[in-house]
Formats: C-alpha cells, sequence, structure tokens
C-alpha cells in the first residue's frame, strides 16, 4: 500500500513539473513577443515622448523573462536534463 502511494506521488511530481514546463515556456513566447513590439516602438519614438514609459515597461518584461527563463533551468535541473556548456565567460563584465 505504501509503495502505491508512494508511486502516486512521485507520478503526481513529474506531471506537476511537466505542466509547469509547459506553462513558462508558453509565458516565454508571448513574452519576447512583447519585448520585440516595444523595442521596435522604442525605435520609431523620434521625440522621445514615451520613451521612459517604454524604459519602464522594457525593464518590467525583461524581468519577467529572467524569472521565467531561470524556472525554466530549475525544472531542467530537477528533471537532471540540465546540461552545461564549457565556453568563455567575462565574470569581470557581468558583475559591473
Amino acid at each position: 500500500e505504501m509503495e502505491r502511494g508512494y508511486r502516486k506521488v512521485k507520478e503526481m511530481d513529474r506531471l506537476k513539473s511537466r505542466w509547469l514546463r509547459t506553462v513558462t515556456h508558453e509565458v516565454k513566447t508571448p513574452l519576447n513577443g512583447v519585448i520585440g513590439v516595444m523595442t521596435l516602438i522604442k525605435r520609431k519614438d523620434e521625440d522621445k515622448t514615451y520613451s521612459d514609459l517604454l524604459d519602464t515597461g522594457l525593464n518590467a518584461a525583461n524581468l519577467l523573462l529572467t524569472y521565467v527563463s531561470d524556472l525554466l533551468d530549475f525544472f531542467q535541473l530537477q528533471s537532471g536534463k540540465f546540461k552545461v556548456v564549457a565556453g568563455k565567460y567575462g565574470l569581470f563584465n557581468s558583475v559591473n
């Protein structure tokens, strides 16, 4: 009985993780679209009428995109699918 309960809990956890991965992917796509459109509008805003509003919107959207990407990374780590890629990384530039 305990073994069956344990398997059920593991399956529910797997389904929850899969659902959350799917939802975060589904959020990323339109969010990237919003960022792209706001960036294009900012380029066309020659007299800078909406510059502050667009900067605020872009900053908020990029922060949300970072959170969603971090969630996806966490789910990949949790599922054992996270891949470490060797490459050059500028730690000094990232800190400043």
